[in-house]
C-alpha cells in the first residue's frame, strides 16, 4: 500500500483542480465550469472577494491581491492545479502563475495559440466572448496568440437573457432561451467569415451549449471544460490494456 502523508493546511483530500469564482451569485447549470457535476473528478471552489464581473473584465490591479491569496488558499488544499469560471481572468494569469507552485490555467482563451496551430494560414480563428467591450488586443496578447492571426469575435453582450444571466443575483436562467442567443451568435460569426476554421467559447457559461454550435455550424468548437479536462487528462494518466 501507499504511505501518505499529512497535508498540513488541508481540511481535505484529493481535489484535482481548484477554481476561482466571480463574486457573483447566478444558476450554474451542468456543463458550467461552476457546476461540480460537469466533472468526472474532485473540483474545489474558491470565490474571489470583490472579484465582480466588471472588475474581473478590465484587470483591475486594486484585485491583484486578493486574487493571488485566494489562488494560494486552493494550493494549501492541495489541488494540482488551478483555473476560474471567467476567461477575462487571463489579466491575472501571470500574476498568479508566478505566486503558486501548481499549473495555472485560469482563460479558455489560453487555447488560442493551440488552435491557431491546428489551421492553415488562410483559416480565420473565432471567439465567441461574452462582452466584445473587454475582449481586446490586450487579452489575445495575454494568450500567446501569433501576431498575424486572423481572429474574428462576437459577443453576447446584447442578447437579452445572456444579459439577465450576468445580473448580481441572476434567479433564473433558461438554458433553451440561452441556447438559442449562442448559437445565432456562432452562426453570425460564421457568415461573417466563410474561411472559419474553429471557434472558442471565452466564456465559463458557455460549455454547455457547445454541442449546439458544433451542430448548427460543424465546426470544431473549444471551451473551458476542453481546457481543465486537457489539464486533469495529463495528471491523471491510465495505463493502456489490450493486446498485440
Amino acid at each position: 500500500m501507499p504511505v501518505y502523508r499529512t497535508s498540513p493546511r488541508a481540511d481535505a483530500n484529493g481535489y484535482c483542480v481548484g477554481i476561482l469564482l466571480l463574486d457573483l451569485r447566478q444558476p450554474f447549470v451542468p456543463g458550467d465550469v461552476g457546476n461540480a457535476t460537469s466533472y468526472d473528478y474532485p473540483v474545489l471552489y474558491r470565490t474571489v472577494p470583490g472579484g465582480c464581473a466588471s472588475r474581473v473584465f478590465v484587470g483591475d490591479p486594486e484585485l491583484n491581491d486578493a486574487v493571488v491569496e485566494t489562488a494560494r488558499e486552493l494550493v494549501d488544499q492541495g489541488v494540482k492545479g488551478i483555473s476560474s469560471d471567467c476567461g477575462f481572468f487571463m489579466n491575472f494569469q501571470d500574476l498568479v502563475a508566478e505566486a503558486v507552485d501548481v499549473p495555472v490555467f485560469l482563460s479558455s482563451l489560453l487555447q488560442l495559440p493551440l488552435v491557431s496551430s491546428f489551421l492553415g494560414r488562410d483559416r480565420t480563428l473565432g471567439v465567441l466572448t461574452a462582452n466584445t467591450t473587454a475582449l481586446g488586443n490586450r487579452v489575445l496578447e495575454l494568450s500567446g496568440l501569433p501576431p498575424g492571426r486572423e481572429v474574428v469575435i462576437r459577443g453576447m453582450q446584447d442578447n437579452d437573457h445572456w444579459h439577465a444571466a450576468f445580473k448580481d443575483p441572476a434567479e433564473v436562467v433558461d438554458t433553451d432561451v440561452i441556447e438559442r442567443e449562442v448559437v445565432n451568435e456562432a452562426i453570425a460569426l460564421q457568415e461573417a467569415s466563410p474561411r472559419l476554421g474553429a471557434i472558442i467559447l471565452e466564456c465559463s457559461l458557455m460549455p454547455p451549449y457547445a454541442r449546439a454550435v458544433h451542430d448548427a455550424t460543424g465546426l470544431p468548437v473549444y471551451d473551458f471544460m476542453n481546457l481543465i479536462n486537457l489539464f486533469q487528462r495529463a495528471t491523471h494518466q491510465h495505463p493502456y490494456q489490450g493486446y498485440y
